[in-house]
């Protein structure tokens, strides 16, 4: 709910403006009321609204005067002046000011309603851009970065502390939180179902003692990361809460886990991968499930080591190249839990190996490689991997990838990310749309994701390229 204030000598016109309009229903609250300048001025720096609507002509001080203050505060409110009278002078120096609006009395419900809805669209724009130079800070993790971090999140209503710090929690699900309302906290949404939330202060135990009591409802993993006090650290303890929020994906049960990661054991498992790739024994893939499934009993198995163990099942035993094609989101929409991964991956290598050679689907090579880039051509905005190419064509994918190797300079991974950076960079620099918006077009639901291939792809950040195209709608 965006916040109100509303200022008028004249009571009955602020019962008659509250009465008049659906606050509510628009996505606004009031929080205040003042019948003078002076009692307006103290109730906007303690109450700290998004919005004003205040009278030109008022005792103590007028409604510019209120304003010049106001802004003298540096604090983010937005005015519309109201008047009973076209005092065109007045209206000048209120836009000077950075007046949003200027409306006569008495009010009309479709003009103020329309104010109110362009303001709400400002803001959400707003947030939007702000959000995604916050990624793109985080992600760059440069220390020369830790003033404007401060200076960005100070903008979006969280007073960095060093001596407090934060607390960083990752959630996953589309449930309404309302985890220690008196804490400042920040909410920044990452990705289609996920949110990363900011606390301020270590408040684990906090959290953790909430969270056991009352669990909300339609959200499937809570991870809590680590306490920071040095703004250019969140990036890691974000990236801890996220591997932590997922690990509904290993207990199949929806809670909520700490962001303390167990140790790697990555390096047995690509071992037992390798010796059944060069004893080709189909008998030992029993042997490699059950070593996950010991792990996962002993506590010892993170939605990071299942990411990477569907990779090296793929790459190890197919040869192909070491390409990463899922995020976590993508790996658990693709299997929803560990066990069914682990079946889907013993169904893989066991059909490997009574596979006598790769299947071309019945098309000569050059065909083939064809039908394919038609494929990714016309369905890159979609969940698209070899996995799913394999199954839609009936191809084997150790060919995919060989056949891309050999018809192309790119491999397939980069083929399917420059088409989908290549969309990206068009709608940046010829739409209004968000990056938030551009990232879920072009086959990117986890936005951080998006931020680092289109950085790593184009040299720069998305806010750069719309930046440098001159458009200036986030």
């Amino acid at each position: 709910m965006l916040k109100v204030i509303l200022i008028d000598d004249e009571k009955w016109i602020v019962k008659s403006l509250k009465s008049s309009i659906d606050w509510h229903g628009l996505g606004y609250e009031i929080i205040g009321e003042a019948f003078n300048g002076l009692e307006g001025y103290d109730k906007i720096k303690s109450l700290l609204p998004d919005i004003v609507f205040t009278d030109i002509r008022m005792p103590g001080m007028d409604g510019i005067e209120l304003m010049r203050r106001i802004n003298e505060l540096n604090l983010d409110v937005q005015f519309v002046i109201t008047s009973g009278y076209k005092e065109f002078e007045f209206a000048k120096k209120a836009i000077q000011y950075g007046a949003l609006d200027y409306c006569l009395k008495p009010f009309d419900e479709m003009e103020m309603t329309g104010i109110l809805e362009r303001f709400s669209k400002r803001k959400s724009d707003l947030k939007a851009m702000q959000q995604t130079e916050l990624l793109s800070l985080l992600q760059e993790g440069d220390v020369h970065s830790r003033e404007h971090l401060r200076m960005l999140l100070r903008k979006m209503g969280f007073e960095w502390d060093e001596q407090a710090g934060a607390t960083i929690v990752v959630v996953i699900g589309e449930g309404e939180l309302h985890l220690l309302p008196g804490i400042n906290q920040l909410s920044l949404r990452t990705g289609r179902s996920k949110r990363v939330l900011f606390f301020e202060g270590n408040q684990t135990t906090a959290l953790e003692a909430s969270l056991a009591v009352n669990f909300p409802p339609d959200v499937q993993g809570i991870g809590i990361g680590a306490w920071v006090s040095d703004v250019t650290s969140i990036i890691q303890a974000i990236e801890a809460a996220d591997e932590a929020a997922y690990h509904f994906f290993i207990t199949g049960q929806h809670g909520f886990w700490g962001g303390v990661s167990p140790e790697s054991h990555t390096d047995k498992l690509k071992e037992m991968l390798l010796k059944l790739s060069r004893t080709q024994n189909g008998e030992y893939i029993k042997a490699v499930v059950a070593e996950i499934e010991a792990l996962i009993n002993e506590k010892r198995f993170t939605i990071r080591n299942a990411l990477f163990f569907y990779h090296a099942a793929l790459f190890s035993v197919y040869h192909l190249e070491e390409e990463w094609l899922m995020t976590y989101e993508e790996l658990v929409h693709k299997f929803g839990n560990v066990k069914r991964m682990n079946d889907s991956v013993a169904s893989l290598l066991a059909g490997h190996y009574t596979q006598s050679s790769p299947s071309t689907g019945g098309y000569s090579r050059n065909s083939t490689y064809l039908k394919i880039v038609d494929y990714i051509d016309a369905h890159y905005k979609e969940e698209v991997s070899l996995q799913s190419i394999s199954e839609k064509l009936d191809l084997n994918l150790s060919y995919i990838s060989q056949l891309f190797r050999k018809e192309s300079s790119n491999t397939f991974l980069q083929y399917l990310t420059k088409k989908r950076m290549a969309c990206a960079s068009e709608l940046l620099k010829s739409t209004t749309m968000s990056i938030q918006e551009i990232a879920e077009h072009v086959g990117y639901s986890d936005y951080f994701h998006f931020a680092k291939l289109f950085k790593k792809s184009t040299g720069q950040t998305a806010t750069q390229c719309r930046e440098r195209s001159g458009i200036d709608n986030q």
